[in-house]
């Protein structure tokens, strides 16, 4: 799973924007009542679960949020995990399953973020909004029924990710 998360991340990250990948504008930088690089005390509800360092990020937290305060267009998550990077939030991570709320997120991202291109929306596996910002995934596996959608700071992203690839084999 956290070579799964990992992957998505570098993929949304590294790679330039695909052409059919919806913009975010530089404007949006808040999901669902996130702020992407908001201080930790603005989230004084979240569950403590693990904290570590790396080179350039000192503080490497993650939180959990309780199930009820993340329902999003009826869609109930399995897991709600922030992750805070020198306490401002670098990330969110929610899994949910099943096809039906798939489409329920689709539906909510397209009508806070922007349509996505007919391409792009045929892509069932993975879809993204992208900006200077923020960057949203979605992706689903048809096979396990299971999708996650991930919001990040592409700015603190990158601190966590040059901190692990400076690390030595």
């Amino acid at each position: 799973m956290r070579l799964a998360v990992a992957a998505v991340a570098l993929l949304a990250v590294a790679t330039p924007p695909a052409t059919e990948a919806a913009r975010l504008g530089d404007d949006q930088y808040t999901f669902s009542g996130y702020t992407m690089e908001a201080p930790l005390s603005e989230y004084p509800a979240l569950k403590f679960l693990k904290r570590s360092e790396t080179e350039f990020v000192k503080d490497l937290s993650l939180y959990e949020s309780p199930a009820a305060a993340l329902i999003i267009n009826g869609v109930t998550f399995n897991r709600a995990r922030l992750r805070f990077a020198d306490q401002r939030l670098e990330s969110i991570f929610l899994s949910y399953e099943g096809r039906e709320n798939r489409d329920k997120l689709m539906r909510w991202l397209e009508e806070q973020y922007g349509k996505l291109m007919p391409a792009e929306r045929r892509f069932i596996s993975q879809v993204q909004w992208q900006g200077m910002r923020m960057v949203i995934s979605l992706s689903f596996n048809p096979n396990t029924q299971e999708g996650i959608l991930w919001v990040l700071s592409p700015e603190l992203h990158h601190l966590i990710n040059e901190a692990t690839a400076s690390l030595p084999d």
